[in-house]
């Protein structure tokens, strides 16, 4: 392995003279059979032993692999926060230069510079490895960079966080990737508000924190014969969001064949026939109430798959992650997440440059990484590194960084390449609203606010007539079914403190949208699509804004800035491919145990690991343990123990579960 230093050639030669052995005593000795059977059986369990020892045996032996990169508790007081943006641009706008990185030596390069990339270089930094991170935008982030625009600034990707309170197994971990300097603000109680219909028809339900305290508000607003159906869904919540540690070991870090093998016998089945349930039926099933059914799967947003298809158990794992502690907001926006883990990479000579689009991913004949090649005006430029981290998901990866001779040839590839059940999630469209009155002013909240056009919005899905419509004109008609709102300026304490936005507050409303009715500009430049793109984008956007101010009538007569982002947006800026913002889709079939175990980190290329939302699951969390887990895979080593460890060890309020 690159990171742990090993022989080769004594182990070319155990293998080799173990298979002499075989072969002796299996071909050519005289020895009665049972005599030649088992010492034919002891080398070759011996040699299975050593391979499994070799690859797995981190995973039962705590501290084997490399140095332990959360030995120590690395948080420092925090530093005053940065106002002066020229200060912040120096260091999450670092540009790409060839003199940058002319005749430096990496241990490995990152593409990609989401939390799922950041996450990966900032361990490997943490033990004393060169990482180069590599970014196509001209900010550092991927879905948790911002951009400001006449004085307002706002999030494109963060807009809650759950399970991350101090004393929380991801505090600890983001904790020593920024030196304790990422504070966290909690969303009001309740952090979500689920509305169905619009006008003096529209209806309200509080989603609070505590499912507990969720369930007894819930049975308030819903007749008794529904308690029932409450009470189930809270249990099964519990039920399906637990998935036991060493089956996502055996998934995700056992070899293949073996993982195979282990599910075919039935090894975690119970567990495992949890993924193939979908939220419908389950819901479904608890009751027939379509209110009802939207209060327990209205966040479906979150992961972007529609009830139909998706896994309950996603969906489980989702109400859990917020059902515990509420939402919590980064502290001076989402930018502060980039800014605060880059030096963390650069204290061990790595930097994080932005501007550097790579083209491919170059390999050798026989199958292992040489470097990548980045995108220039006159030539591309080849960065040699024997070591490659793709943080941009597989659809990139798979279609874009790669040959495909060497697609084909590998079987890591060629598998998922084969697959018919991944494909891009559904895409996202933005809506950001700058208003000229304070949050405080206007009476905005904390607080996230879903809301749907009818009760059958939410079950409905992707199916309802607004996305099946051809004509993107015809569907704004309708309504629009799902929206997403929520006050980035109310959820950050610090906004206020800068003089400037002082009388200033923000919107940012998310719905879906049909790959289709932006795809003929994707091509184009950005903001130089022409006269239709703007006039269709307009006509969605604006029918996005007039249900929002059904909603917020105190917003209509204050706005004072708009912009909006469309499908073909999200691929501009964070390099989607068909303008989904989650990765792959969240269906049940990527979650069967063959293709959730095919998607791991290790590829068959020497060389070449994945990280971020397709390894394990979308949102900040999936991609920053799907960092977690392409770390360990490379440094061999049990992170997630040692990150427990220091937990129990450097934090005093650890009473809350991890």
């Amino acid at each position: 392995h690159y990171f742990i230093q090993s022989n080769l050639s004594m182990e070319t030669l155990f293998y080799g003279f173990t298979l002499l052995v075989v072969l002796y005593y299996l071909l050519v000795s005289n020895i009665p059979f049972i005599y030649r059977a088992l010492l034919t059986l002891i080398p070759t369990v011996a040699v299975g032993f050593t391979y499994l020892c070799k690859n797995i045996g981190w995973l039962f032996y705590p501290g084997v692999g490399s140095q332990n990169p959360f030995e120590f508790d690395e948080r420092t007081p925090r530093k005053p926060y940065e106002r002066d943006h020229h200060k912040r641009d120096a260091i999450i706008k670092q540009p790409f230069t060839i003199s940058k990185v002319e005749g430096q030596k990496y241990d490995a390069v990152v593409i990609g510079s989401g939390i799922g990339g950041l996450t990966v270089a900032a361990i490997l930094s943490k033990v004393g490895k060169r990482v180069l991170v590599l970014e196509q935008h001209d900010q550092a982030g991927g879905c948790c960079h911002t951009f400001i625009d006449k004085k307002y600034e706002f999030d494109v990707g963060i807009h809650y966080i759950g399970e991350i309170d101090q004393g929380r197994y991801n505090r600890v971990l983001v904790d020593q990737l920024t030196d304790g300097q990422l504070e966290w603000a909690p969303l009001m109680n309740p952090f979500d508000r689920v509305t169905i219909g619009l006008g003096d028809e529209m209806k309200e339900f509080p989603i609070y924190h505590n499912l507990v305290k969720f369930g007894e508000e819930l049975k308030k607003l819903f007749p008794i014969e529904e308690h029932n159906a409450i009470d189930n869904y809270i249990k099964m919540v519990k039920q399906y969001s637990n998935t036991p540690k060493t089956m996502t070991a055996m998934l995700k870090f056992f070899p293949l064949p073996l993982t195979k093998f282990l599910v075919k016998i039935g090894c975690f089945k119970k567990e495992l026939e949890k993924f193939r349930e979908t939220t419908a039926s389950v819901v479904q099933k608890l009751t027939s109430n379509k209110e009802l059914q939207t209060v327990f799967t209205y966040s479906w947003g979150d992961y972007a798959t529609e009830p139909a298809v998706s896994s309950f158990k996603t969906q489980a794992a989702l109400a859990s992650h917020f059902g515990g502690t509420g939402g919590f907001y980064p502290i001076g926006g989402a930018s502060e997440i980039a800014l605060n883990i880059i030096p963390v990479i650069e204290r061990s000579g790595g930097m994080v440059l932005v501007n550097s689009k790579v083209e491919k991913i170059l390999t050798s004949d026989n199958k292992s990484i040489l470097g990548v090649q980045v995108a220039r005006k006159d030539t591309p430029y080849l960065i040699e590194c024997p070591v490659v981290v793709s943080a941009v998901g597989v659809m990139n990866t798979l279609h874009s960084l790669l040959e495909p001779k060497v697609v084909n040839e590998s079987s890591y590839f060629s598998r998922l390449k084969q697959n018919q059940q991944l494909r891009p999630g559904i895409g996202g469209m933005n809506v950001f609203l700058g208003l000229n009155k304070s949050g405080k002013e206007l009476n905005l909240q904390p607080q996230n606010t879903w809301a749907f056009i009818d009760e059958n919005a939410a079950m409905a899905g992707t199916s309802c007539d607004y996305f099946l419509q051809d004509d993107p004109l015809d569907a704004a008609d309708k309504g629009v079914p799902l929206l997403f709102i929520s006050f980035p300026s109310e959820k950050d304490p610090n906004w206020s403190t800068d003089p400037e936005r002082v009388n200033r507050s923000t919107v940012a409303i998310v719905t879906l949208a049909n790959w289709k009715w932006f795809e003929s500009w994707n091509d184009q430049p950005v903001k130089r699509r022409g006269d239709e793109y703007d006039r269709v984008k307009k006509v969605i956007g604006e029918q996005m804004i007039q249900q929002t101010c059904q909603l917020f009538p105190q917003i209509e007569d204050c706005i004072d800035y708009v912009d909006i982002g469309t499908p073909v947006t999200n691929n501009h800026y964070i390099s989607s491919t068909k303008g989904e913002i989650y990765g792959l889709d969240h269906n049940a079939e990527r979650f069967s145990p063959e293709v959730y175990a095919s998607l791991r980190p290790e590829t068959d290329i020497s060389g070449l690991y994945m990280s971020g939302q397709d390894v394990l699951m979308c949102g900040f969390t999936g991609a920053l343990m799907g960092g977690v887990l392409t770390s360990c895979t490379m440094l061999k080593r049990d992170l997630f123990k040692d990150i427990w460890q220091l937990r129990k060890t450097a934090y005093t309020d650890t009473r809350k579960k991890c």
